[in-house]
Formats: C-alpha cells, sequence, structure tokens
C-alpha cells in the first residue's frame, strides 16, 4: 500500500487548516528542499533564552521551560530534515550552539544521562509520561540522550566543542546499551536513532553494527505482539530476515490503514489524567504532528508516490 499523490494533496488541505504552523514549517521543510529553512524560522518560537526549547514544541508538554525532551524535539526535526555540519545557515548555526550550551553546559548529567523532563513540569499541564522524576533512567533508560548525541556527530563539525563533549559522553550510552537484557520501547526510539547517525556521519562503526544487530535481535522476540512498531524501532537497520521484513511491511500497511475519515492522523495515546482541560486541545494539536509524523515514516520506505 501506498499514499498516493492525490492522497497527499487531500492530507495537505487538512494539514493547512489544522496542524500547528511548526507541523506546516516542518511538513513542507522535508517535503520541499526550497522550503527547507521554513523548519528554522518556526523552531524560533519555541527557543528560550538559555539555548534550549520548551514552550510547548512537544504537545504533551505546556511547560514554557526548556527541557532536554524539548530540545530533543528540535534536534529530531532538524535532522530529518536534512540539516548538518555542512550547511552554513547562519540561523541554523545559532539554533545548533544555543543548543548545544544548553544540553552541555547547563544540565546535569547522571551516569552520563540528561533528565528528559524539567523539573518545574509539576507548574505546567502536562501528560503522566511527562512527569518529573528524579531517578528518571528507570523509566526513560538513555532516552533520548542517545539520540541527542548521534545528532551532535551530525550537525557539529569535529572540531567544535560540543562534538568533542558528545565523543565523551556516547561511551556512557554504549555501556548501558550493552548491559540492558530486554530493550524497552524508548531503548529502540533512542538507540535506532543513534544508528542513524553513526552511520551517516560515519563514526563508532563498529558500535553502530553492534547496536543494529541487537535491535534486529530483540525485535524478532515481538513478532506475536500486533502493537510493537517494527517499521519505527528498525527504520535505520538493514534488515535480512524474511521474517522481520514481512512484519515490517504489515506494519506499514496497517499505519496506512489508520489514516483517519478526515484525511489526518489521529494520536492514540492520551495524558493519563484528568487533571488538565489542556488535554483536549492537546488532542487536537496531535492531529497535524502525529500526520507529519507519520508520513515521515512512510516516505522513509518508499510508501508515498511523489
Amino acid at each position: 500500500m501506498k499514499l498516493t499523490k492525490e492522497n497527499i494533496m487531500n492530507i495537505e488541505m487538512q494539514l493547512y487548516n489544522k496542524a500547528r504552523d511548526i507541523d506546516v514549517a516542518f511538513y513542507n521543510s522535508f517535503m520541499d528542499e526550497e522550503s527547507k529553512e521554513f523548519i528554522l524560522d518556526g523552531l524560533m518560537m519555541y527557543v528560550n533564552q538559555d539555548g534550549g526549547f520548551g514552550n510547548g514544541l512537544y504537545i504533551d508538554d505546556y511547560n514554557t521551560n526548556s527541557s532536554v525532551y524539548q530540545t530533543y524535539e528540535a534536534l529530531r526535526m532538524l535532522d530529518i530534515v536534512g540539516y548538518d555540519s555542512k550547511c552554513k545557515n547562519p540561523l541554523f548555526q545559532t539554533i545548533l550552539a544555543k543548543a548545544g550550551n544548553y544540553l552541555f553546559n547547563r544540565q546535569e548529567l547522571m551516569d552520563g544521562a540528561w533528565n528528559p523532563i524539567d523539573e518545574k513540569n509539576c507548574q505546567f499541564a502536562h501528560s503522566v509520561k511527562m512527569d518529573y522524576v528524579k531517578d528518571f533512567k528507570k523509566k526513560w533508560g538513555f532516552h533520548p540522550t542517545a539520540a541527542i548525541l548521534g545528532y551532535c556527530f551530525v550537525m557539529f563539525e569535529p572540531t567544535k566543542a560540543y562534538y568533542k563533549k558528545a565523543m565523551k559522553q556516547i561511551g556512557y550510552a554504549f555501556s548501558y546499551f550493552d548491559e540492558k537484557e530486554i530493550l524497552e520501547d524508548y531503548d529502540f526510539i533512542s538507540f535506532n536513532s543513534l544508528l542513524g547517525s553513526l552511520k551517516k556521519s560515519g563514526q563508532f562503526l563498529e558500535e553502530a553494527k553492534k547496536i543494529e544487530g541487537k535491535l534486529i535481535m530483540q525485535a524478532s522476540n515481538h513478532l506475536n505482539d500486533t502493537n510493537f512498531k517494527f517499521a519505527a524501532y528498525l527504520s535505520n537497520c538493514e534488515v535480512k530476515d524474511e521474517t522481520l521484513k514481512i512484519a515490517i511491511e504489515q506494519n506499514l500497511d496497517e499505519l496506512i490503514k489508520k489514516q483517519a475519515s478526515h484525511g489526518l492522523w489521529e494520536h492514540k495515546e492520551d495524558w493519563g489524567t484528568t487533571q488538565f482541560p489542556e488535554a483536549d486541545s492537546a488532542a487536537l494539536k496531535w492531529l497535524g504532528a502525529e500526520t507529519v509524523n507519520t508520513i515521515v515514516l512512510l516516505l522513509q520506505y518508499g510508501r508515498v508516490e511523489l
């Protein structure tokens, strides 16, 4: 199954009517090379004076303060659009330098990882998922730190201080992954992302092979799990096992079938609490973000007619 050109035209009409400006800018940036700079202007609406990102960039977190997770979300978008160390756009370089300063100079590390959530989150509307916990590794593992370090290898030049700091920090991520016996969802998300970055940057290729092998092996343990996101969790892996290939293709077919009658994709995770009325508005905002993220994945697997 594929999204046809007609499907895309209908989706775009709904996106422009219902999605946040940042999600429209994100969509336009990866769909049209000439519109690539839109994402930079869009992200500037969410950056704070400390260089980090907040202000609800991640929809389920209305915290205006910067957080590692919301900064990860900004870097994730930039990576998907194709920004890397070769880009000399002044605004990109400014955003990158600010984010690097926030992460490496303003955030404390716990055994090589950053706490994803700002400790002041209790003062803002947010989902249960975004609750602040001091001992964050029990919940998050090395996510999103592992993914962020990978983005540093792709976006910073090797001579830059933040690139060198990422080089020193990455060993903690490798050790965590080696020692983790059973991978959880956040492990698949962050280390699949890191794998993609290592392949792009050409760094730590031996470690990349180990990560790829473990992701594939442990994904095989979920073949009977209908909720496992094979396509997303293995998007940077070279999968040769036929059974896993079938699981990925079925996963993509199901993803296309989940397109709602209004033309967009709905976010299936609720806030897990009735404490905040903002949960209802978040569900509407997710229509655009979930749709754009879905198209990104379908594009990666060649499931969109262009």
